[in-house]
Formats: C-alpha cells, sequence, structure tokens
C-alpha cells in the first residue's frame, strides 16, 4: 500500500516549528521512528523538538545518548513551551487513549497534524493520515518518507529505524516479516546501522530487577480452554518486590505465546494510576486488534493492547471470557 507523502511535503514547504510525538509506554517502533522523523526534518531545515507523555525506557537510552532529543511533556517541558511549535507530527498511533496526558494538548493544538501509522484501528484525531496497515512497522514508513521526500539515511537515523523495525518484528522472526523488510534493513545497515551493536544493546543489556520480575511473572504463568490460552499478570508489589520498573514489563507477553498448543497469550499489568494494561498476542490468526477494541484499545490482528478500568482479578475475568468465546467462535483456533 503505498503513501502520497504531498501533504507531509507541502507542511514542510511552509512551515518551520515542528513537534513529533507517540504513545504512552513507547517501544522500539514509536522511539526509532521518532528518530527518524526528526533527522528528516532537521535536514530540511526545520527546527523540531520531540516530546512524548511517558519517560524512555533505559533500554533505549542509546537512540539518545546526549539526552537531547527526547522531552517528557509535563516534566521536562509543559504546554505553554510549546506554543510556537506549527506542525504537530504523531507517529505509530492512531487513538486518543494511546496519547496519555498529551490527549488534551492535541486536542487544543491549533496548527495541523499528520499521523504516520500501520495500526489497523484508528480515532478521528483531526488530523491528516498517512497510514499503511500492512507495514510491519512505522519505522517503516519513515524509510520511505526518506525515500520520496529526498532525505538522507545518516548512521544516527538508520539506527533508530533498524531499531524500529527489529522490535515490531519481534527481531525478524514474527509473520510480519517478508522479503523487503530485510531488504530494509539492509539499506539501514548499508547506511550505518550496526545490527550486532543494536541487538547487544536491546537484549544483552538487562537489569537485575528485570530479570527478577521476568522470573516471577514465569513463576505464575497458567492456562485456560485446554491449554490454548496462557497468560500471567504483574502486579504494582511485585515492580517494587523485584527493583523492576513499568518498563521492564516490554517483550514478557512474547513468553505466553511461546508455549505448544497456545493460540493467544495475555500479559495483565497493573498500572499506577488504576486499572489494568493488557497485552494480547496470538498465533494462530485470532484478531487481536477486534478483541483489544472491545475493552476501548486497538493494535494489529496479531498484537493489540487495552486499558481495563477494573482491579486486577475482575479485568482478567473479563478478557479470560472474550477470549475463550473468540476462540470457540474462530475455527482455525480450535485445539
Amino acid at each position: 500500500m503505498s503513501i502520497d507523502w504531498t501533504p507531509l511535503a507541502d507542511l514542510i514547504e511552509t512551515h518551520d516549528r515542528f513537534l513529533v510525538t507517540t504513545h504512552v509506554r513507547p517501544d522500539g517502533d514509536a522511539l526509532g521512528s521518532e528518530v527518524g522523523m526528526a533527522g528528516l526534518l532537521r535536514q530540511k531545515g526545520k527546527d523540531v523538538r520531540v516530546v512524548n507523555s511517558s519517560m524512555t525506557p533505559p533500554r533505549y537510552a542509546f537512540l539518545d545518548p546526549d539526552r537531547s532529543l527526547f522531552e517528557h511533556f509535563g516534566a521536562d517541558v509543559g504546554p505553554g513551551a510549546l506554543g510556537d511549535r506549527e506542525v504537530l507530527v504523531i507517529l505509530d498511533l492512531s487513538a486518543w487513549n494511546q496519547l496519555g496526558d498529551m490527549a488534551g494538548f492535541v486536542r487544543e493544538f491549533p496548527g495541523p497534524r499528520v499521523v504516520v501509522d500501520h495500526h489497523v484501528s484508528q480515532d478521528d484525531l483531526g488530523a491528516t493520515f498517512l497510514k499503511d496497515t500492512t507495514a510491519e512497522a512505522t519505522g517503516t514508513l519513515v524509510v520511505r518518507a526518506f525515500h520520496d521526500l529526498g532525505g538522507t539515511l545518516t548512521p544516527e537515523v538508520a539506527t533508530g529505524l533498524l531499531t524500529a523495525i527489529a522490535m515490531d518484528t519481534g527481531w525478524f522472526r514474527h509473520p510480519n516479516t517478508n522479503a523487503q523488510t530485510l531488504r530494509t534493513v539492509a539499506e539501514l545497515v548499508d547506511a550505518g546501522a550496526e545490527i550486532d551493536r543494536i541487538y547487544r544493546l536491546l537484549f544483552e543489556q538487562n537489569t537485575l530487577g528485570r530479570l527478577k520480575l521476568m522470573g516471577e511473572t514465569l513463576s505464575r504463568l497458567r492456562t485456560d480452554a485446554c491449554g490454548r490460552i496462557a497468560y500471567a499478570t504483574i502486579s504494582r508489589d511485585d515492580l517494587a518486590s523485584t527493583g523492576a520498573i513499568p518498563q521492564d514489563s516490554e517483550d514478557l507477553v512474547d513468553f505466553t505465546v511461546s508455549m505448544s498448543g497456545v493460540k493467544v497469550g495475555l500479559l495483565f499489568i497493573e498500572q499506577a494510576r488504576g486499572g489494568v494494561k493488557v497485552s494480547l498476542r496470538s498465533r494462530d490468526g485470532l484478531d487481536c486488534a477486534g478483541l483489544a477494541g472491545r475493552f476501548g484499545g486497538g493494535g494489529h490482528r496479531a498484537a493489540a493492547g487495552a486499558t481495563l478500568p477494573d482491579p486486577m482479578s475482575e479485568s482478567v475475568e473479563r478478557v479470560l471470557d472474550a477470549v475463550r468465546k473468540a476462540l470457540d467462535e474462530d475455527g482455525r483456533s480450535t485445539a
């Protein structure tokens, strides 16, 4: 699915001060895409600020080594300091509830908004959407923007964009990986991305807290629906007792679908502000985005998420009930 980048090109031609943001609890695709987009806009001579509603997880600190790129909304910068921004570029999301504390600011933003995204679900964000739901990552779309708008893939930009694509393909092992994915990665390596270094920084720099949290989570792994569902929970007490931080839970949901016979994996995480975030993964075609949508969330067919307002026990039962019914209705997912 091709994208017409003319709307973004026109904004670049007619505006100077850009604001780039992404979703709460940013992952590798979100942050890596921001590195790429900021690089492209700056190559066009634009004044760019990258401001997110969540802190940058420690595992992605290498994307901003001098801590000059990513700013934290509310802590580092307030709405008043962004009053001079003319254009808002939103990456890797299409839903209001994914903007976190920046949702109000985005609603009131007076200038044009552009969304670059690859998720299926979509709200009316009052923006121009540059979207391809067949793309494996938003980072892939930013690579295309470089091609179409005439940017140069520097080593810094290539590192961010390779990180984006690698993380949203599960390091190239998920079904969304294809031949073109690997061609794009080869281009980024040629541009200076050190794929071995990126892997070490992402996967071989675990803290003791993350490893303890991993062990605690796996020790409570449960199955349901005759082994077709696997799920685990993480409470705020678990984070405190292991010395982990919320960002340390990233990727742990993938263990739930690593078991033989599991069709759907779930990870429930108690939130500091109340409620429970659930991450969903499927391995046999069940529509995770559709399931997450029932709880106000969204995502992709094979990977999605939502936040429920209920306590942990009620959230687990509500989601399990929905998944059981979906499995029973879906003949392909019958054990």
